[in-house]
């Protein structure tokens, strides 16, 4: 086994600072630590201010003349880490929380699936960088050395379990991960690194410390076993977004919620799913928040096809109020097998973005403006055919057979034409060409008694024509392309 370790050092700015590109505003959160409140992280901005984690808050305030203070949301940190646990799911089946700033992924048997150890790791870290995530990393055959190796910067991959003596011996025992308590009862002993405490008989140190410490000093090395629970992902993806500040404006808010996307769009790959509903949910402060929906034609997890949809959508949008906060949600998943390229056939591809064309119209002009044409039974052509779904169309061979005789463009209500010398005429005489064609139905319901023919104009415009049987009189009921 081989585990890759992820370790968020600034998880608790990350999940504020994400929603902005770059923000110049100094950013600072802040945790009580007794009755006083101090710095628990800060951005850029603040730091270059002089702003240090640690720091009294309002000495720190002291150093910034604007700014925006937000307490740790240690709630909002849980749901980042499990948000980011789902969307690691795409890399390996075997992922488990290590709270409160880490993941575990088991990618030894993904290798070769990703191109290999430092293929798949640049992989991943571009995947959380593109979520607005610092990670560091760590590579061992042992979960909790991982785990270490990356709380301490060291990317170097240990692949064998054998040496993992000689690289964590130096570790100082204030990086292990051991209690206060413990660590102070070893520095009593003279204890200063790893390998200090290994040295010593293990009986002994049992003793002193107790056979849990002992116990988690060799999980480290891999002597005993270290079973991780693996992270089980919801049935439906919900992502919140805290926004540093109100935005006012919609553009700002794309850059949010491209983040939130490409959470959806790995949470869709590791679940081998597609989504064909989205609803985006913009908070305002003291009112309730704004919807927005979208549909697709077909499931997708495509994040990029998402993003233009949505953007689209957030052009034609009026915010009723600023936004303090996104929530993206997508219920009623459906299964969605890989796509692999065809060989020969470039029909599923030409399909597809035919797909993606309908649904960018779709959002554009709204749903109501963007259908398919389906053929009922019926021999009144007012009444042959109905609005559909794009695509959904039962009848496909029965309304080729008709429209191949019939125009598909048909006048909303028939034009009455002129007669000379009981010829239909339109600037001129018309040629009969074919026909006629008798339809007599619907005596129940605004029946009709009609000898159609194909007629040609002066200018050889092909058109569809009918007499009237009860009124004697010819009309123009549709144009052929």
């Amino acid at each position: 086994m081989l585990w890759l370790s992820l370790h968020f050092p600034h998880l608790a700015l990350e999940v504020f600072a994400r929603a902005v590109a770059d923000p110049a505003l100094p950013l600072l959160v802040s945790d009580a630590h007794g009755a006083r409140q101090r710095v628990h992280a800060r951005n850029r901005a603040a730091a270059a201010a002089g702003v240090r984690p640690g720091m009294a808050l309002g000495a720190a305030q002291a150093l910034l003349q604007d700014h925006r203070t937000l307490p740790r949301d240690e709630t909002a940190e849980r749901a980042a880490l499990e948000r980011l646990a789902a969307w690691a799911g795409q890399f390996t089946s075997t992922v488990s929380l290590v709270p409160p700033q880490g993941l575990l992924l088991e990618i030894g048997g993904s290798l070769m699936l990703f191109g290999g150890l430092e293929a798949l790791r640049a992989r991943v870290l571009e995947g959380t960088e593109a979520l607005g995530y610092h990670a560091a990393t760590g590579m061992a055959p042992v979960p909790l050395a991982a785990v270490l190796l990356a709380r301490a910067g060291q990317d170097a991959p240990v692949l064998e379990k054998s040496a993992l003596h000689a690289v964590l011996g130096d570790f100082p025992l204030e990086h292990l991960g051991l209690g206060e308590a413990q660590t102070a009862a070893l520095h009593g002993m003279g204890l200063r690194r790893l390998s200090d405490c290994l040295r010593l008989p293990r009986s002994g140190l049992a003793r002193r410390l107790g056979p849990d410490t002992l116990a988690y000093l060799l999980r480290i090395l891999g002597e005993l076993p270290d079973p991780r629970p693996a992270y089980v992902p919801p049935p439906r993806f919900a992502s919140r977004l805290v926004l540093p500040a109100e935005v006012d404006n919609t553009e700002a808010l794309l850059f949010a919620a491209r983040r939130q996307l490409l959470e959806l769009g790995g949470f869709l790959r590791a679940r081998g799913a597609g989504v064909s509903q989205l609803v985006l949910a913009l908070g305002h402060r003291g009112r309730a928040p704004s919807r927005l929906e979208l549909g697709l034609l077909s499931p997708s997890r495509d994040a990029g096809h998402l993003f233009t949809l949505l953007h689209t959508r957030l052009e034609q949008f009026t915010l009723s109020a600023p936004v303090d906060e996104l929530v993206l949600t997508a219920e009623g998943l459906s299964p969605l097998a890989e796509e692999e390229p065809p060989l020969f056939d470039a029909r599923p591809r030409v399909q597809a973005r035919g797909e993606q064309l309908l649904e960018k119209l779709r959002v554009r002009l709204g749903a109501e403006a963007v259908h398919g044409c389906d053929v009922v039974a019926e021999h009144r052509p007012e009444r042959a055919w109905r609005r559909c779904a794009p695509g959904s169309a039962v009848k496909a061979a029965a309304a080729a057979t008709i429209f191949g005789r019939r125009p598909l463009w048909l006048l909303d209500t028939p034009e009455p034409l002129e007669e000379v010398d009981g010829q239909p005429c339109r600037g001129g005489k018309l040629h009969l060409l074919s026909g006629p064609e008798r339809i007599e139905a619907g005596w129940w319901n605004a029946g009709i008694s009609r000898d159609y023919f194909v007629a040609e104009d002066s200018r050889h415009a092909r058109l569809w024509i009918f007499r009237e049987h009860r009124q004697r009189r010819w009309f123009l009921h549709g144009v052929f392309s």
